[in-house]
């Protein structure tokens, strides 16, 4: 196996610190682009399917209960082949996944979804190796928020510009063009293997997909931890995929108004990341600053919960404004605390065992409010089973919190 220094060395740009956290956070963006395409475009693809929103809220469900799936299988595929032909695989897996939801066939469109999933999750054990290698142990929690906000934009770019595109070219143009980035980043970032896969050893022993969950089981705090992953996770993406259908059918908002919507989310997401990670730097226990997201995110889904046509358009912004900046910070704290838990060698199974249970929750928010959706008919339901959710995990955060203090 090749020594770092004898190609790279930590002097190159290739692997300074800076570069990487925009690289992945880049890639990370344009593959989770693809998979906000759906719950962003839900109205157009609705309308052109002749499906009902519970449909489309299943279609989330894969997308991101298939990302923990491969989470777990990636995972073991760093060590031999390397984060960046990792993340290239992603990239193509993504463009597959893209071009298989603009079928007019719903079961190949629900395949496109599975697809979709696959090239999410495997973003995350290859860019956790390369910040936890290039980056400072005391800067954990910052560079994974940063890294963490890659999500958040690629639900800005879908929000705001898939509609856009659907509007001039249809829904699936959309889809497209996100295929169509993927496949030229993956040629174009080919020039990085040598400073980022020099580490690669071809006879490294790929791990079983459930090695990462055995790892996460075994160690009582990365347990809890992950725990508090799951729920933050149900309530962030149950919410942004049915946000779009509830401002639309409820509150009477066009497409093109929930698409901005949810890029306003989105927006305060990612850039609110960065502080709570500056900010988690900065205290002995950084879970209390998870926990007091919980809360506030529980209060602004049970007032939102509430919104309807007769309120001004300024109030459902501002709502979604406090949702945006208190909702999306929890992701790259407890990742940092949890790849500071982990063994150096184990790095990228350790992050993908634990993936694998956050993208369960992301799994578990759609699936259970579409079945409350189903049952029940009425958007309040759903919000009130995410609400209770937020302030389980926010209680959980805090158990752990007292724990590590």
């Amino acid at each position: 196996m090749m020594n770092s220094s004898d190609v790279s060395g930590r002097g190159t740009w290739h692997t300074a610190i800076t570069f990487v956290l925009i690289a992945t956070t880049f890639l990370g963006a344009v593959v989770a682009t693809g998979g906000y395409m759906v719950p962003a475009l839900a109205i157009a693809t609705k309308q052109a399917l002749g499906v009902d929103a519970a449909f489309i809220g299943y279609q989330v469900t894969l997308v991101f209960g298939f990302g923990g799936v491969s989470s777990l299988i990636s995972g073991g595929y760093v060590g031999r082949f390397g984060p960046c032909r990792v993340l290239q695989a992603a990239l193509v897996v993504g463009a597959a996944g893209c071009l298989l939801y603009t079928a007019s066939n719903l079961v190949v469109l629900t395949f496109g979804s599975i697809v979709l999933g696959c090239s999410y999750g495997m973003t995350y054990p290859a860019a956790s190796v390369l910040l936890s290698r290039f980056g400072k142990p005391e800067r954990l929690n910052f560079l994974y928020s940063f890294r963490q906000a890659s999500t958040a934009l690629g639900a800005v770019v879908a929000g705001l510009i898939g509609p856009f595109i659907a509007i001039l070219w249809g829904w699936q143009g959309a889809f497209y063009a996100v295929a169509a980035l993927g496949l030229f980043l993956t040629i174009a970032i080919n020039g990085l293997r040598p400073y980022w896969d020099d580490l690669a050893d071809r006879s490294f022993p790929i791990s079983a997909p459930w090695a990462g969950v055995r790892i996460i089981i075994s160690n009582k705090s990365l347990f809890m931890l992950c725990f508090v992953g799951f729920g933050f996770s149900a309530v962030q993406v149950g919410v942004l995929a049915f946000l779009v259908l509830f401002l639309a059918e409820e509150v009477g908002f066009s497409l093109a108004e929930g698409g901005m919507a949810l890029s306003l989310i989105n927006i305060l997401g990612a850039s609110s990341r960065m502080f709570w990670g500056w900010r988690a730097d900065l205290l002995k226990n950084s879970l209390v600053v998870v926990s007091t997201m919980g809360i506030v995110t529980a209060v602004v889904i049970a007032v939102f919960s509430f919104a309807n046509p007769e309120w001004p358009s300024w109030m459902i912004f501002s709502v979604l404004s406090c949702f945006g900046m208190a909702t999306f910070g929890w992701s790259g704290i407890v990742m940092a605390n949890i790849a500071s838990r982990a063994d150096p060698d184990k790095i990228a199974e350790t992050v993908g065992g634990a993936l694998g249970f956050m993208f369960s929750g992301a799994w578990v928010g759609p699936s259970i409010g579409a079945v409350i959706l189903q049952v029940s008919g009425n958007y309040r339901y759903v919000f009130t089973f995410l609400c209770v959710t937020a302030l389980i995990a926010a209680a959980m955060a805090v158990r752990v919190s007292f724990q590590n203090s």
